[in-house]
């Protein structure tokens, strides 16, 4: 193109020069003279700046100066009109059509040769484009074929300081104490620290874009730092000091799940050992949380189809015992092979939700939409006889071990999500019910026993439980910095049974419960224990044949001393916590960035449904305060430290010894890596 513009110049400029050189002179002169050179190509007319539009007049049209020196050129000398007349003639015989059709033929031609030069230079542009696009179809060809290693988990390390654990009431009827504690020493020693380490790790193979393989392992899984020191036999071998110890023992890596994902034109497929997390997490909690110490795991195969009108829809088979199993005579099978099914126990689940994506969260409270979302699950568990073994015994046969136990429980659990703008409420409802044939621990001859102590050892169990979580806030100044917040949590308690049912396995102070010959017999919990047995079948026809009391999963903490240390889990009880989180750089829900330091307070009155379910027999447990500060970087480091401080109530009394509860104190220091 510049090439055409020059060449077009030039021929202006050529046609105004040989215009130029037939014009008159500017100024008659008083004598005769020969005729004036003509002049330079400098003192021309500015050419045309459009050989098309002529704006700013053309090579071809003379100004006006120029014609009226033209007309005063012919009173000159001779030599001048002889000028003049030449003049005259030039414009006749200058054909401006003809000039202009050469030069718009000469633009033409510069500018094809110049698409021409173009085209030549660009075209390894394109052949770079084409290969290109080849090569991000090898590679997506490529990444389906390959595996794609993508790994997630943490590294925690935390350390916890107990002030007064044991509250100062002593121990129960049955021996036992609230938390165990100090045991060196007597008087004011309440005091006791620790720390503990985790590395999970938590890979996604992706072999292909449909099929995917997770793997969750916990190395060194809160191993107890400063345990299995390598002590220096030489220095002392009867008397060896720990102290001196340089070297820790080997440690373990506990492969906890793994399971497949297959992608499907009907829908998804899992299988494997997995965990598994709904609503809030009371029922069903996969203990993921930085600061969590439990989780299910499932042996699972589940299927969901494809999404119908904004609801997923899931069925999941879980097996949940196989009973026993044998590898043959010497391990001649190679692998673990179930004896019967019969003794085996399943769970099957329905599960309808609808939750959206986080994309189609923030989309929905940017545009102040409200966001809806909700679940309901249904499981169903049986298991017809149970084996209390894993091996076959020399005969072949495990009849005599089998009992019978018609199990059959029903889980359902619904869960709720409001959010709007600045703010959020999340609540769930949990249900357990249903019922076992018999109790007993194993068969037994009947004839070896009376006919009441049979009566009492075939009874079945029943369950009614319910539990409910509801969790909100609201965010206030600019970018959502600070959060109100307010937490309610209920699960039901058994009436006429004492201590909390969270450790049922535990041997109390009540009633002596029937037992078969050759076993040991048990205790229910007996009046002011802190735990135990709801079960009594000590009478024919009395007693306690239920379980009413719900329990929170342990995964779910909702403080740091009462129900996570003390009780180890909600349940018989209800609790109110108000709270309060400031984070001054703000957070993404409101255009911050999560990071920095954040202020975390709350307050915690819990009270039971039931007083013989307490150790005092009273009903208010007691009011716990928690405090924190969290920091966060934008490369994920956590680092928190946390303190808590419980005021026991009557309910936390000793009631055999009269001794009331004093203030216990709680440190956590949570240091974390999460990727």
């Amino acid at each position: 193109m510049l090439r055409s513009l020059c060449l077009a110049a030039a021929l202006s400029f050529s046609a105004t020069d040989a215009l130029a050189q037939t014009a008159p002179t500017r100024k008659a002169p008083a004598k005769p003279k020969r005729p004036r050179p003509a002049p330079s190509t400098g003192d021309s007319q500015a050419p045309s700046t459009s050989t098309k539009t002529g704006e700013q007049g053309t090579a071809a049209a003379p100004s006006k100066s120029d014609s009226a020196a033209a007309g005063a050129g012919t009173t000159s000398a001779p030599a001048a009109a002889t000028a003049g007349a030449s003049t005259a003639q030039a414009p006749r015989g200058f054909d401006q059509e003809e000039f202009r059709r050469q030069v718009m033929e000469e633009v033409r031609r510069e500018l094809q040769k110049t698409k021409d030069e173009v085209k030549q230079e660009t075209a390894w542009v394109e052949q770079d484009s084409q290969a290109r696009v080849q090569d991000s179809e090898a590679v997506e060809s490529l990444k389906q074929r390959v595996n794609l290693f993508q790994p997630h988990g943490y590294l925690r390390m935390r350390g916890e300081f107990f002030n007064n654990m044991r509250l100062g009431r002593g121990a129960d009827p049955a021996g036992f104490f609230l938390f165990p504690g100090p045991f060196i020493g007597t008087g004011g020693n309440n005091s006791q620290s620790d720390a503990n380490f985790r590395f999970r790790f938590e890979p996604t193979l992706a072999v292909s874009e449909d099929l995917s393989i997770y793997f969750q392992a916990d190395i060194l899984d809160n191993v107890l730092l400063g345990s299995s020191p390598a002590t220096d036999v030489y220095l002392d071998p009867f008397t060896p000091l720990s102290v001196l110890a340089a070297r820790r023992g080997s440690g373990t890596v506990n492969v906890k799940r793994v399971w497949g994902r297959v992608n499907t034109q009907l829908g998804e497929l899992l299988f494997g050992r997995m965990g598994y997390h709904w609503g809030l997490g009371i029922l069903h909690n996969d203990g993921n949380c930085l600061d969590c110490d439990y989780g299910d795991t499932y042996d699972r195969i589940a299927f969901a189809p494809r999404e119908f009108k904004g609801h997923h829809l899931s069925v999941m088979f879980d097996i949940l015992d196989k009973g026993a199993s044998t590898t043959g005579e010497k391990g001649e099978l190679g692998r673990s092979v179930d004896l019967d099914t019969l003794d085996d126990g399943y769970r099957l689940a329905l599960e309808i939700t609808r939750v959206d994506t986080a994309e189609e969260i923030k989309r929905k409270l940017e545009a102040n939409r409200w966001v809806f979302n909700y679940g309901v699950v249904v499981d169903y568990r049986t298991q017809p006889w149970d084996t209390p073994v894993s091996a076959a015994d020399s005969t072949g046969t495990l009849r005599s071990h089998v009992v019978r136990r018609a199990a059959k429980i029903y889980q359902p659990d619904a869960f709720l999500s409001l959010k709007r703008r600045k703010w959020r409420l999340d609540t769930e409802i949990a249900f357990n019910l249903g019922s076992v044939g018999t109790h007993q621990q194993s068969d037994f001859d009947i004839g070896t026993v009376s006919p009441d102590v049979a009566a009492q050892l075939t009874r079945g169990v029943n369950f009614f439980q319910v539990g409910g979580a509801l969790q909100t806030d609201v965010a206030v100044l600019s970018a959502d910095a600070l959060l109100f917040g307010l937490e309610f949590g209920a699960a039901s308690g058994d009436k006429g049974a004492y201590g909390f049912g969270a450790r049922p396995w535990r041997n109390g102070s009540g009633a002596a419960q029937p037992a078969a010959p050759g076993q040991q017999p048990s205790q229910a919990a007996g009046l002011g224990d802190i735990d135990g047995s709801h079960l009594d079948f000590s009478t024919t026809t009395g007693g306690h044949a239920r379980i009413n009391n719900f329990m929170f999963n342990r995964a779910f903490n909702v403080d740091m001393i009462l129900f996570r240390n003390l009780v180890t889990s909600v349940t018989s009880a209800w609790y109110l916590k108000p709270s309060m989180r400031y984070r001054p750089t703000g957070r993404k829900t409101g255009g911050g960035d999560d990071t920095g330091f954040e202020l975390i307070l709350s307050g915690m009155y819990s009270q039971a449904w039931y007083p013989e379910n307490t150790p005092g027999q009273a009903r208010p447990l007691g009011l716990e305060f928690n405090v924190g500060i969290t920091y966060d970087t934008s490369d994920k480091f956590h680092a928190g430290l946390a303190y808590g401080l419980l005021v026991p109530f009557d309910g936390l009394r000793n009631v055999s010894t009269g001794q009331s509860g004093s203030i216990a104190h709680a440190i956590r220091l949570l240091l974390a890596i999460p990727f």
